[in-house]
């Protein structure tokens, strides 16, 4: 019963796909023409699902798209699989299942009639013949979506089989319907200048590993993440990091060493981050007494780093101040930004623009009051100004802190 509802499911999403990439060809026309074997008054009525003994499976429904009248049938064979719309002509479905996307040279042409008081009759031109029954599609317990972010395909299994990847016909989406809790392996492949970077579950980071086998026990969307090849060569688990040098191989957008502190500014998946690590005083007497033109300089770095322990990580791209927490500081005077820690490092008298920043971020402030001589102009300056108005200016430097 499982195999039949997980390939149903899988088919009625490969004739939705179908639909969509149809490119606007048009299906044959109706035929208007009666032929000894027509019923000018036969309604054609066997819709839905049936199945013969062997789960052979084939799905009947009316089109409901404009483009494509007639019957979308849909077949799961041992010859394969296949879905396109087809015609009535007389008291049966005909016609091509080969939907014209597929580039296939050779069509799959079935006729489906009626048997019996409520199965049907599926016959392959040149092929095999197949008796079919209602069969009553089960209600999904669990629901599974795989999709990919970044280009790449993806494949599935049941069980803990290696899955097999279709590379005529690569797949970039899936979805698994289960009554009830069960085991699938699923596995991801990058495409040429893409590489496998991490799957993700429920939105959350999962694994790092290409190929993975998980008991689903409720709805789960997986995620295979792909990036450009070439950048950010080491992917890491960020709530698991302990030390600096885990993180000394992603690519660096700064550093910074304090008396007892050592930034690490680095990217992951387009955000740009800061970590903060403890430095005892001897790392740091060590660290200052290094010689900038030594040719080792990198390597005794590093070495010298790594082993610091990690005590936060910010995610600066994301923690960006609302438009809401910014109006707050209108109306503050130069004098009180500069006391909470705010600096200014360009500006523009004509339009009273300054260039503002406080920890990591760059902001643009207007100011209301005057400058009284603009030659000579100093910092001090600013301190009677009012804050008219503030603009976020992005991140300035990624590894200033906030106090």
């Amino acid at each position: 019963m499982k195999k039949i509802f997980c390939a149903f499911l899988t088919l009625l999403l490969i004739l939705s796909l179908a639909a969509c990439a149809g490119n606007g060809k048009p299906a044959p026309e109706n035929s208007t023409e009666p032929t000894q074997e027509s019923d000018e008054d036969f309604v054609w009525s066997r819709e839905g699902y049936f199945a013969d003994e062997n789960d052979n499976l084939v799905s009947v429904f009316p089109s409901e798209d404009e483009e494509y009248p007639g019957w979308m049938v849909g077949c799961m064979l041992e010859e394969g699989m296949y879905g396109w719309y087809i015609q009535q002509e007389g008291r049966t479905l005909h016609g091509d299942l080969v939907a014209p996307y597929m580039n296939e040279e050779e069509p799959f042409i079935v006729t489906v009639s009626e048997e019996g008081e409520d199965g049907i009759l599926l016959e392959i031109e040149g092929g095999n013949v197949y008796h079919c029954t209602p069969f009553d599609m089960p209600e999904a317990a669990f629901a599974v979506t795989v999709n990919t972010e970044g280009w790449g395909q993806i494949a599935y299994a049941a069980g803990s089989e290696t899955p097999e990847f279709d590379d005529e016909y690569p797949s970039q989406s899936a979805y698994i319907g289960l009554e009830g809790p069960e085991t699938y392996t699923f596995a991801a492949k990058p495409d040429e200048g893409w590489k496998f970077m991490k799957w993700t579950a429920n939105g959350a980071d999962y694994s790092k590993e290409p190929q993975i086998t998980m008991e689903i026990t409720e709805d789960t969307a997986l995620i295979a993440v792909f990036g450009i090849a070439g950048t950010d060569e080491t992917y890491v688990e960020l709530d698991a990091v302990a030390t600096l040098g885990e993180l000394l191989g992603l690519p660096n957008y700064g550093v910074a060493a304090y008396e007892d502190k050592y930034i690490y500014a680095f990217e992951q998946d387009g955000m740009i981050y800061r970590a903060v690590a403890e430095m005892p005083a001897d790392v740091s007497d060590a660290l200052f007494e290094m010689e900038w033109d030594d040719e080792e300089y990198e390597e005794r770095l590093a070495e010298l780093i790594s082993p610091l322990p990690v005590v936060s990580i910010t995610n600066l791209s994301e923690g960006a101040p609302t438009q809401e927490e910014m109006d707050t500081l209108i109306g503050k005077t130069g004098k009180e930004l500069f006391d909470d820690g705010w600096y200014n490092w360009g500006w523009n008298l004509d339009d009273m623009e300054f260039y503002m920043g406080r920890g990591a971020y760059s902001y643009v402030m207007t100011f209301e009051g005057e400058i009284g001589d603009a030659e000579n102009f100093e910092e001090e300056d600013i301190y009677p100004l009012v804050v008219a108005s503030v603009a976020f200016n992005g991140i300035g430097d990624p590894t200033a802190l906030d106090d």
